[in-house]
C-alpha cells in the first residue's frame, strides 16, 4: 500500500479532534460578552471559526501538503507549514465533520468510534514503523484493516446522513431547508 494511503488516514482520523474539542466548548465563557454575542447568534460566525481552528491545530503539526514528498522534503512547523494546502484541507476536514455531525445518536458514535479508532491504529503502526518493530507483513495487514475502518467510516457517514436528512424531512416536511439543515443550529427537544 502506498504510504499516501496511510497519510490520509491520519488525516481523516484528525475529525475526531474536532469532536472531541467542540464537544469540550464550554470554555467560549470566558470570552467578552460581545463574542459570546456573536458565536451563538452568528451561524456563519461559529463554522468560519470551527475552519479556523481545524487550520491551526493542522499548522501546528506543521502544516499539511497535497505533495506528500515535497512535504518530507523539509522539516516544518507552525510557522513554515504550506498554509494554502493546510486552509483547503481544513475546510474540506470541517466540511466532513458538518456531515458527519448530520446524524442521529447511534451512526454518530459509531463514526467517532471508527475515526478514533483508526487514528488510534494508525498513529501506533506508524510509531513501530519508524522504528522498525514491524515486519513487512503485519504492517501490510494493519493497512489492510486500516483501509477496511477506512470504508466503515464512510459508509456510516453516508448512511447516517441519509438517514437524518430522511428523518428531518420527514419532521420539517415543506419547511425542510438545506441551507438550515447544514450550517443551522439544530433545536434540540428535551430528551
Amino acid at each position: 500500500m502506498a504510504p499516501d494511503a496511510t497519510v490520509l488516514f491520519s488525516r481523516f482520523a484528525f475529525i475526531f479532534l474536532i469532536y472531541t474539542v467542540v464537544s469540550s466548548g464550554y470554555i467560549s465563557e470566558v470570552l467578552s460578552c460581545q463574542m459570546q454575542h456573536f458565536l451563538s447568534t452568528s451561524k456563519f460566525g461559529r463554522h468560519i471559526i470551527g475552519v479556523v481552528m481545524v487550520f491551526i491545530f493542522i499548522m501546528m503539526e506543521g502544516g499539511w501538503a497535497f505533495n506528500v514528498e515535497e512535504d518530507e522534503e523539509q522539516e516544518n512547523n507552525w510557522s513554515s507549514g504550506n498554509v494554502l494546502d493546510t486552509m483547503i484541507m481544513a475546510i474540506g476536514i470541517y466540511l466532513v465533520f458538518l456531515v458527519s455531525s448530520k446524524s442521529q445518536l447511534l451512526p454518530n458514535i459509531i463514526f467517532f468510534t471508527l475515526t478514533f479508532t483508526l487514528y488510534i491504529i494508525n498513529t501506533q503502526r506508524s510509531y513501530w514503523v519508524a522504528r522498525k518493530k514491524l515486519d513487512e507483513t503485519t504492517n501490510t495487514n494493519l493497512i489492510r484493516f486500516e483501509i477496511g475502518l477506512f470504508v466503515l467510516c464512510i459508509a456510516t457517514l453516508i448512511i447516517g446522513f441519509t438517514d437524518y436528512v430522511l428523518h428531518q424531512r420527514k419532521s420539517y416536511g415543506n419547511a425542510f431547508s438545506w441551507m438550515k439543515f447544514l450550517v443551522g443550529t439544530p433545536k434540540c427537544s428535551s430528551i
